[in-house]
C-alpha cells in the first residue's frame, strides 16, 4: 500500500510539473497575450545556411548558400517599402536547395532589370506551407514586416493542397462565422496544438505524401498512359474548401493595397509529350480512391482551374505554368522540386507573363531574353 502511494504521489508531481510546463511554454510561444505570432510560423530568420547539394543535383560547386534576412525574406532589397513584389507558397517558393542568387526570384528580377525596369522581389516562401499557413502569413508575419507595402502578391500555389484536409476554420469564416469557438480559440493560440499540427503536417508530407526533398531518376521510373479513375468528383468538397481559401487570401491582398497574382505549380509526376501525356504509374490513395501519375495530371488540373477562377472574379492575373509543355526531367530533382535550371525557366516564363503587366516593363520588352533557358538540351 505504501509502495502504490509512493508511485502516486510520484505520478502526481510528474503531472503537476508538466502542467507547469505546459503553461510557461504557452505563456512564452502562445498567442493568448502577444500579438506578434511570429515564432509559430517556424520561419527561419537572421540566418545563412551552407548545404550540399550534391544528392540532389549535379553542381560544379556544390556547397550552395541559403539566406534569410532578420524578417525572415529571401532576395536583395534595400528597403522595405522598395518591395514591388512579395512571393508567397510553399517549398517551391522558398526553394531550400537553390542558392542565393539563382532562385525563380531572383531570375524574374534579373529579367526586368535587362529591360531597364527596376523590380525588386521578396521571396517570402515557406517549405511546407499550404494556403492554410499563407493565409496565417498575413495575420501572424506580414503585419509585423515594418512598411512592407508590396505593389503585388504573387502565390505559387497548388501542389501543397492537394491533400488539404476539409472543414478548416477558414472555410467557415468565409461563411460567416464570426465568433470561434473556445476549441477554434485553443487552435488559434496554443503553442502545444501548433507543434502538433507542425509534426503532423510533417509526418503527412514526408511519410504518407512523400513531398520531401529527394533526388529521384526520373528517366528510370515507370510510366503509364491509362488512368485509373474517370471521374473525379470524389474532390469536390477539397476544390470548395480550396477556392475559399485562395478568396481569403485574394481579399487579404486587397486589404493590404496589393495585387494578387496566382501561379500554377508544375509537377514531373507527369509529363506532357507531343504524343499526349504520362504519369508515373506508382499507385497512391486520396479519400479512399487509388490514382497513379495519369490521375494526378487531371486532379491537379482541376485544382488549377480552381486558381484560375478565383482568379478571375477577384481580378487577380492567373499565370499556368502547370500547362507550359517545354519541362524536361533535368529541370526536377523529384516530383515538385526544381534544380537550377528549372528555376531559371520558371523566371523566364513569369518574366515573359509578368513583363507587360508590372508597370513600365512594357519599355524594355524586347531586349534580351534568354530564350536558351527555355528550351536546355537534355
Amino acid at each position: 500500500m505504501k509502495r502504490l502511494k509512493n508511485i502516486l504521489s510520484i505520478l502526481a508531481i510528474n503531472c503537476l510539473l508538466l502542467g507547469v510546463g505546459i503553461v510557461i511554454l504557452e505563456l512564452v510561444f502562445g498567442g493568448w497575450f502577444n500579438t506578434n505570432n511570429l515564432n509559430r510560423l517556424n520561419l527561419l530568420k537572421d540566418r545563412v545556411i551552407q548545404y550540399d547539394v550534391s544528392h540532389l543535383y549535379n553542381d560544379p560547386q556544390p556547397i550552395i548558400q541559403y539566406s534569410r534576412d532578420k524578417y525572415g525574406l529571401r532576395g536583395t532589397y534595400d528597403r522595405l517599402n522598395s518591395i514591388d513584389i512579395l512571393t508567397v507558397g510553399g517549398s517551391t517558393t522558398d526553394q531550400r536547395y537553390i542558392r542565393d542568387g539563382e532562385t525563380w526570384q531572383d531570375v524574374l528580377q534579373d529579367r526586368f532589370a535587362r529591360t531597364g525596369v527596376p523590380v525588386v522581389i521578396a521571396n517570402a516562401g515557406v517549405d511546407g506551407q499550404s494556403s492554410y499557413g499563407h493565409i496565417k502569413n498575413f495575420e501572424w508575419w506580414f503585419p509585423f514586416i515594418p512598411d512592407l507595402k508590396p505593389d503585388y502578391i504573387l502565390f505559387y500555389v497548388g501542389l501543397n493542397d492537394f491533400y488539404s484536409e476539409a472543414d478548416n476554420r477558414y472555410d467557415r469564416i468565409v461563411s460567416g462565422e464570426q465568433s470561434p469557438s473556445l476549441k477554434q480559440k485553443i487552435k488559434d493560440n496554443s503553442a502545444v496544438w501548433h507543434m502538433l499540427r507542425t509534426l503532423r503536417g510533417a509526418y503527412e508530407a514526408m511519410v504518407v505524401r512523400e513531398i520531401v526533398h529527394r533526388a529521384l531518376d526520373l528517366i528510370k521510373l515507370p510510366w503509364t498512359r491509362d488512368a485509373i479513375q474517370n471521374n473525379y468528383g470524389f474532390m469536390e468538397p477539397r476544390l470548395n474548401e480550396y477556392a475559399n481559401r485562395l478568396r481569403v487570401l485574394a481579399e487579404m491582398t486587397h486589404n493590404l493595397g496589393a495585387k494578387p497574382i496566382f501561379v500554377s505549380q508544375p509537377s514531373r509526376r507527369y509529363r506532357i509529350t507531343p504524343d499526349g501525356f504520362a504519369g508515373n504509374s506508382r499507385i497512391d490513395s486520396y479519400d479512399g480512391h487509388e490514382f497513379n501519375g495519369v490521375d494526378y495530371f487531371h486532379m491537379m488540373r482541376k485544382i488549377d482551374s480552381v486558381t484560375e477562377a478565383v482568379a478571375s472574379e477577384n481580378g487577380a492575373l492567373f499565370v499556368d505554368l502547370a500547362s507550359h509543355t517545354g519541362w524536361a526531367n533535368t529541370d526536377f530533382y523529384d516530383f515538385a522540386h526544381m534544380t537550377p535550371q528549372g528555376a531559371e525557366k520558371v523566371g523566364v516564363l513569369l518574366w515573359r507573363e509578368l513583363k507587360d503587366v508590372i508597370t513600365g516593363a512594357e519599355q524594355g520588352a524586347a531586349r534580351d531574353v534568354d530564350s536558351a533557358a527555355l528550351h536546355p538540351r537534355h
